[in-house]
């Protein structure tokens, strides 16, 4: 687990709420705080989505995306004041885990906001126990590039 503190703010939450760059992970929770804690849970209600279930060239996963909740994150943090405080977890689909690491579950890319910083640390879900935290590197270091290219840090 790696932790790197976000130096361009504002380009960064532009890109994370405005943009596709994020897109391709999957929500575990956002949590914000603003006049009111709201919490949601990023696990897709199957319910829901029984009646285009059926359809073969949909692949509904057990999370939703960023793709799918970014717009409705937006529209609860926006607003004249900032949130005092929010954590956004996302992590990695199913098909992107398996290409970095067999050992691992998959990958976490936390977002937390809070004293008017915003800090993005990593971690890594296993399926089982081990001692190789060669999964942990790979994207401790894959998240590092991903930060610096972009330039946030």
């Amino acid at each position: 687990m790696q932790s790197f503190d976000i130096t361009n703010r504002k380009e960064f939450m532009a890109k994370l709420l405005k943009s596709d760059l994020f897109d391709s992970f999957e929500v575990r929770e956002v949590i914000s705080h603003t006049s009111f804690k709201m919490v949601i849970d990023g696990k897709r209600n199957q319910e829901y989505f029984n009646d285009i279930e059926n359809d073969p060239d949909i692949d509904y996963s057990q999370y939703l995306s960023w793709s799918e909740l970014r717009k409705h994150v937006y529209e609860l943090m926006q607003g004249h004041k900032l949130p005092t405080y929010f954590k956004i977890i996302l992590s990695t689909k199913s098909e992107k885990t398996a290409q970095l690491s067999s050992d691992a579950s998959t990958f976490y890319l936390n977002i937390t906001f809070k004293d008017n910083q915003i800090i993005c640390s990593t971690g890594t879900a296993y399926k089982g126990f081990t001692l190789d935290k060669s999964a942990d590197q790979i994207w401790d270091e894959r998240i590092k590039q991903f930060l610096f290219k972009y330039q946030f840090i």
